[in-house]
């Protein structure tokens, strides 16, 4: 049985972009589409000091912001999500599901890594930029990027970014990685992988604090 594209995020901010991307691929690679919610629990976390507060949109004066305002916000989100699912993919005729999970994006992303071979996530707040913007609206294609730290992509990276590139409509750009270090999370690299629209990366050996600094979508392969 082939397992689905799973598409993973923390904010509806970035939602609808992600969905767009995630249920163009999900067609094109016939498979079926697994949305999964992350409740940030730190988001909890700041919600417990005694220093935040919030000013509410009807009142004048601030007052003490509560776990409970958050997980009114987690369940606000799930459902303008469970409603932009429903639209987006229907549009596309794939077949989705939602779940929520807690916990922070970099970790349920690696966590979930076993379920399947394609995952998509975007951090918050990922919202479309000027760059993705122009390339939605036909004034350029979308660049798909896919990164290289041995002098060309695994041959799987490759393979899956020529599939992104062509259910976009895009173009594939390799970003080279010193071969050496291997790493991603040096400035100059993180400022050349943000060019991207997608980027396609290797899901080994990736970790959560550096897929917390990557702020485009990104589809781990493997």
């Amino acid at each position: 049985m082939t397992p689905p594209l799973l598409a993973v995020l923390d904010d509806a901010g970035a939602g609808a972009l992600l969905l767009e991307i995630s249920s163009t691929l999900a067609r094109s690679l016939q498979r079926e589409l697994s949305v999964v919610y992350v409740e940030n629990i730190r988001s909890l976390r700041a919600a417990a000091l005694p220093i935040t507060q919030v000013l509410p949109a009807a009142g004048a004066q601030w007052r003490a912001f509560e776990p409970d305002d958050v997980e009114l916000g987690f369940r606000t989100h799930a459902a303008r999500l469970r409603q932009m699912a429903a639209r987006i993919a229907s549009r596309h005729a794939v077949g989705w599901t939602l779940r929520v999970m807690r916990g922070s994006l970099g970790e349920t992303a690696i966590h979930l890594s076993a379920e399947a071979d394609l995952l998509l996530l975007a951090n918050a707040p990922a919202q479309p930029g000027p760059g993705l913007a122009a390339a939605r609206a036909g004034r350029r294609r979308p660049r798909v990027g896919v990164v290289a730290a041995d002098g060309a992509p695994t041959a799987k990276a490759l393979q899956v970014a020529t599939q992104v590139a062509q259910a976009l409509a895009g173009d594939i750009e390799v970003v080279h990685v010193d071969a050496k270090s291997r790493r991603i999370d040096q400035p100059d690299t993180l400022a050349a992988l943000a060019r991207s629209d997608v980027l396609i990366l290797a899901r080994a050996p990736l970790d959560a604090v550096t897929l917390a600094q990557l702020r485009c979508p990104v589809l781990l392969v493997g």
